[in-house]
């Protein structure tokens, strides 16, 4: 255990060191402390409230400034200003100036103390928003109040009393607030009809008062509420634009037929009649505007446009918006549209209407700089990465982009690459009936497999390419140029050294068919771990499989269902919805039984056309007990049964790859055949099956739950580089 000596001060310790030495030296003797000075803090002591409390401090020091502990005495002059505890705490009791003493050791300080009162508050205490009418007086008389800090009544102030123009007139113009604070005076309104207002006063400060002026006799009053509704907020010059508003009668008389206008930038654009609107009546009214110039436009919704109803406001009766009006141009299938440039990041817009169905090609070139091309279909997207019919992201100005089964109006982007230079001498062609370039999907064996896996895997491709069958552009990866990130001996998290010299069309899926944890365990795993960044599309994803399980799918007819269904899932199938922004209400994490679903509208018109019109929950239903690799990646089991991409495959018995999968195919912005679906009809079940492994009452069903691939998935461009991580 250490001890320590309690701490001397510094007089004694050297009165020790001295008499320790030895003899022949006289002690030193401490310096007697004499009290020399007080002091106040604060000083002066200012109070801004009544009941306003500050502690005070005194301090009395010796001759060396040394504060010399002691009691304080405390007075105060005029304790009818404020008072003071025996601890030093003032208190403000009224408006005014004295002066405090504090006393200790026979010292003595004064401070000078001043009690004001601040305003903290200004408010009309009585007579705001009344009515009356025109020219009289209003009932109550108009008071307002000046407070502190502490809410007590700030008295003579000055205040002003001033009504508007040709608002009326007031008894009191002028007068001081009294001892609560207050002042008041009569507001005699003027003859306007609708809002008048009162300004008051005092140094400082102002409030407003309002009041309603009404007619005589009952008067209509049209007012246009809420803000002007538009079907584009952004509208290209192409577009027809729907302006809602609604109109009602907040007077007590009937307004009688009144005219109702459209203004674009003060050019009237269109006009309708009103029919009268009884007092308290509401109505909306739509107004479709074609040929908007390109620019910013200013749109103002006007009701009673022709002055001619006598009403209460006539402020109330327009509302305006502006919006920014884009240039489209129209092309013409067949005539290629020439001469075209634009700077970096400058977006080009067209459209094109096909009569169909039939294969579309979208062409551009320029003989500089680097273009991308966008197509989306009916409705034209707010951004481009909403275009989602066909993207083209060559290195280059030579874009195309293909659209099968094409049949309507199509929205056409061209845009200058952020990285580039901008373009120009650019050509965009639209043509129709030309050879589809196919999809392809190449599958390379990182292990060996049997000649029936092979072929389950190779049928199962070239099932989905009868659905996806339009092209999405290469993927350059080369040994030159990889796609940085990525890890050479555990490529895509297969465990396996993987090189390759050429580009990649469409997907590439790499095969593992290994022993992982014998048979009736994990089947394996599959989805994308490289997508094109804009498009999403998979660019290379696995599919491993443990060799057990396969033996024994293979023995039961069932490999190629799996294979299919795990296929899906590289392909974007449950696994890349929420990078579209189709997955709703997501169960997980912790979210068990939410109303997930897939809100793609290709899907739910599918999902509908095949018996899910019925259906009374959220579109399209999706997997949601909140279990990873099953729920927000499958459709529900509950609802959608034996269709294919549902978490169990049927052991007797079809799997049908529905038209509702196929579509949703199409949401995620593949070029499909819209045909290549298997006959489906949804059963419309009421309860989820969520049960583990083999479901109960139901043998024979394959559990495909926790089946989708957990590693990483990194965004790259155009020329492969990873420009992002997913997860």
């Amino acid at each position: 255990m250490t001890h320590s000596l309690p701490r001397l001060p510094f007089h004694v310790l050297a009165l020790l060191a001295v008499v320790g030495c030895g003899g022949g030296t006289d002690p030193i003797v401490p310096t007697e402390r004499v009290p020399t000075t007080i002091t106040i803090t604060p000083d002066p002591v200012s109070l801004t409230f009544l009941n306003h409390s500050v502690q005070l401090t005194a301090r009395v020091r010796d001759q060396k400034g040394n504060v010399m502990a002691t009691g304080i005495d405390w007075t105060i002059a005029d304790p009818s200003v404020a008072s003071i505890d025996a601890s030093g705490l003032i208190t403000s009791l009224a408006v005014g100036q004295t002066t405090l003493t504090a006393t200790g050791l026979g010292l003595t300080a004064s401070a000078e103390v001043g009690v004001i009162q601040e305003v903290a508050s200004f408010t009309a205490t009585q007579g705001n928003n009344q009515e009356a009418i025109r020219d009289s007086t209003l009932t109550d008389a108009i008071i307002v109040r000046a407070v502190d800090q502490g809410g007590s009544g700030i008295p003579g102030l000055a205040v002003e009393f001033r009504p508007a123009a040709d608002n009326g007139t007031v008894t009191v113009s002028s007068v001081d607030t009294d001892e609560n604070g207050e002042a008041s005076t009569e507001w005699t309104l003027g003859s306007a009809f609708g809002e008048q207002r009162l300004s008051v006063s005092i140094p400082g400060q102002s409030l407003t008062v309002d009041a309603i002026a009404r007619a005589e006799f009952p008067t209509p009053d049209l007012a246009v509420l809420g803000p002007l509704l538009l079907s584009h907020i952004q509208p290209s010059t192409l577009q027809t634009v729907t302006a809602t508003a609604s109109i009602t009668n907040l007077g007590d008389l009937a307004t009688g037929a009144t005219r109702v206008a459209l203004k674009a930038n003060d050019v009237e654009m269109g006009t309708l009649d009103l029919p009268s609107l009884d007092p308290n009546d509401t109505t909306e009214v739509q107004f479709d505007i074609d040929g908007l110039g390109a620019g910013s436009v200013t749109l103002d919704f006007i009701a009673d446009a022709d002055d001619a109803v006598v009403e209460l406001f006539e402020s109330n009766n327009e509302v305006s918006r502006t919006i920014n009006v884009v240039e489209q141009a129209v092309v013409t299938v067949g005539v290629p549209v020439t001469n075209l440039s634009a700077a970096i990041e400058e977006e080009l817009l067209f459209q094109v209407d096909v009569a169909g169905p039939e294969t579309m090609t979208i062409s551009f070139s320029a003989p500089n700089g680097d273009a991308d091309l966008y197509v989306a279909e009916a409705t034209r997207p707010a951004s481009r990465e909403d275009y989602i019919a066909c993207v083209s992201l060559s290195p280059d100005s030579n874009e195309s982009c293909q659209v099968p089964f094409a049949e309507g109006t199509y929205h056409i982007l061209v845009h200058a690459y952020d990285q580039g230079s901008g373009f120009s001498g650019g050509t965009l062609t639209v043509t129709m009936g030309d050879a589809l370039e196919p999809y392809n999907i190449e599958l390379d064996f990182l292990t060996s497999a049997s000649e029936a896996q092979t072929a389950a895997f190779e049928n199962a491709a070239a099932r989905w390419q009868e659905i996806i069958v339009a092209d999405v552009g290469d993927l350059e990866y080369s040994v030159t140029n990889p796609l940085e990130g990525s890890d050479p001996g555990n490529f895509c998290g297969t465990e396996q050294g993987y090189t390759r010299t050429t580009p990649i069309d469409d997907v590439l899926i790499l095969v593992v068919v290994d022993a992982i944890d014998g048979q009736g365990n994990v089947l394996g795993q599959a989805g994308p771990c490289f997508i094109r960044g804009i498009t999403s599309h998979t660019s290379v994803g696995t599919m491993t499989f443990d060799v057990a399980d396969l033996v024994e799918l293979e023995a039961s007819g069932l490999l190629e269902d799996v294979i299919l269904h795990e296929m899906g899932h590289v392909l974007g199938v449950g696994t890349l919805w929420d990078n579209y922004g189709w997955l709703q209400n997501p169960s997980i994490p912790g979210n068990p039984g939410a109303d997930t679903h897939f809100d793609g509208p290709s899907a739910i018109a599918a999902f509908d056309n095949v018996g899910g019109g019925a259906y009374v929950g959220s579109k399209v239903p999706v997997a949601n007990d909140s279990i990873r690799g099953q729920s927000d990646s499958h459709w529900r089991e509950g609802v959608l049964e034996s269709e294919l991409m549902t978490p169990f495959i049927e052991g007797s018995g079809s799997n049908p790859l529905s038209e509702v999968t196929v579509m949703s195919m199409k949401d995620l912005g593949y070029g499909v055949n819209p045909n290549a679906f298997d006959n489906y009809a949804v059963p419309l079940a009421t309860e989820q099956i969520s049960a583990p492994g083999m479901v109960p009452g139901l043998p024979g069903l394959i559990d495909l739950r926790g089946d989708i691939r957990e590693g990483s998935i990194y965004v790259v461009d155009k020329v492969g580089r990873v420009r992002d991580i997913l997860r």
